[in-house]
């Protein structure tokens, strides 16, 4: 069939270029919408039916590298205006009605009946395996009707993390703001630069980041220290967790990972590939551990790219509360507190701000 109608109350219709360009079609369905993810034009198309059709166009092409996350809120927005808004019947192509405009109507069943898929209200947190089935139920309900629907496995993979983002739509802009796309997007950088055998030419440092302040407000239940001079060199929000599938448990995993931290800066702007991680403390400087942007196997099983490893030996990890830190050595702050206690005035080389 030239169109076919996704089953469900509302009149979504998913075609290629030989559904929309049939003027018998479009009226037959009384489509009143059009999605293009593809460069097409209705100015073509001369037929009166074509006039009143509000029409929206994405031109990206049906490749695997291709970035179609960052669409999704303007394409979910455009379907929920003229389903609902409008109380129209919309239509969505490519070329074949496979993979480009099922990517869009998935978006938009995974957004607006998240029920029917196994997932919860929009804000609820759901992991790797819950957006991977909830994708691949959203894509079988289309195959009932469509049976060629197939996104090619980069567009899976960025419904899944849409899924995973919650599927942000209240702005044409919400996926381009979310901290999960931009570090998807810096990752995608790292790795292609890593491919032709040289550094990024860019860093994401997350700690100076847009996030950061929202971070610090929600705060963390450890921080890691580096263990000859106690400066703090990462806190919760910015480890990086691996599954550690290998023979050791997480706990016993020889590495703590994170995320690129300002303090590296020096380091990594010296544009090399892997090299070692030193401590910043301007009296201390010991190896603390070791970085990549090819990324390396940890011990444990893991592959992690890019790779900023902190090794446990070199490294105490801090649990942190409300109320000051327990479960490691006391930090510098919570020292010049008991010593201010007590009335006694630390020297100003043992000063917190020093440490």
């Amino acid at each position: 069939m030239a169109l076919n109608r996704i089953n469900g109350p509302e009149e979504l219709f998913v075609g290629g270029i030989f559904g929309v360009n049939r003027p018998r079609v479009i009226h037959e369905h009384k489509i009143t919408h059009v999605l293009s993810v593809i460069q097409y034009s209705l100015d073509t198309l001369e037929d009166e039916v074509y006039r009143p059709l509000q029409h929206m166009t994405i031109d990206i092409d049906d490749m695997e590298d291709q970035d179609i996350l960052v669409h999704l809120p303007k394409m979910v927005r455009f379907i929920q205006q003229g389903l609902h808004e409008q109380k129209g019947a919309v239509l969505v192509h490519c070329a074949m009605g496979k993979s480009r405009s099922v990517t869009a109507i998935v978006a938009y069943l995974l957004w607006k009946h998240p029920q029917r898929f196994g997932l919860g209200r929009g804000d609820a947190k759901v992991d790797a395996k819950e957006a991977k089935e909830a994708v691949q139920k959203a894509v079988e309900l289309v195959r009932e009707t469509r049976p060629i629907a197939e996104p090619n496995e980069g567009f899976m993979e960025q419904l899944e993390m849409w899924v995973a983002m919650g599927c942000p739509a209240d702005a044409d802009d919400a996926v381009e703001k979310n901290v999960k796309y931009q570090r998807w997007l810096y990752k995608r950088e790292v790795e292609t630069a890593a491919a032709v055998g040289r550094a990024p030419d860019w860093i994401r440092f997350e700690d100076e980041e847009a996030e950061e302040k929202k971070k610090q407000e929600e705060g963390g239940t450890f921080e890691l220290r580096c263990k000859k001079c106690r400066r703090r060199l990462a806190t919760e929000p910015f480890v990086v967790p691996h599954q550690g599938r290998g023979n050791k448990g997480k706990d016993d995993c020889p590495h703590y990972f994170v995320e690129a931290l300002s303090w590296m800066r020096d380091t990594l702007e010296l544009g090399e590939l892997e090299g070692r991680l030193n401590c910043p403390h301007p009296k201390c400087g010991s190896s603390v551990g070791r970085y990549s942007w090819r990324g390396f196997k940890c011990s444990c099983g893991d592959w992690v790219a890019p790779a900023f490893s902190l090794q446990r030996s070199k490294v105490d990890k801090v649990t942190v509360t409300a109320g000051g830190r327990k479960g490691g050595p006391a930090g510098a702050d919570e020292i010049a507190s008991r010593m201010a206690a007590l009335g006694i005035r630390m020297p100003p080389g043992q000063r917190a701000e020093n440490l």
